[in-house]
């Protein structure tokens, strides 16, 4: 099994996702880029578009997916995206 980490997905106005997941993958100025457990540490600008991420346990197959308007990621133990709206895809 994949080691994980807490994601949460955060807007001015709601906590919108908060769990453990095996993977996040989110839109910056340089393109796609992909997390895992242990990833260096990172702060991040994101770019308009798709955040997808996979649950502790969940398959390939079970990405979830949602549509942000841009912010940051804050990348440690856990890992923290801020951003002013989002919704699920």
């Amino acid at each position: 099994m994949a080691k994980t980490f807490n994601l949460d997905i955060i807007t001015p106005s709601k906590k919108f996702y908060s769990g453990e997941v095996e993977h996040v993958i989110v839109r910056t100025p340089a393109g796609y880029e992909g997390f895992l457990a242990d990833h260096t540490w990172t702060c991040k600008l994101l770019d308009e578009g798709t955040i997808r991420f996979i649950e502790k346990g969940a398959g390939e197959k079970d990405w979830k997916y949602a549509k942000a308007t841009g912010g940051f990621i804050d990348v440690k133990e856990s890992v923290i995206i801020y951003t002013d709206d989002i919704d699920w895809a």
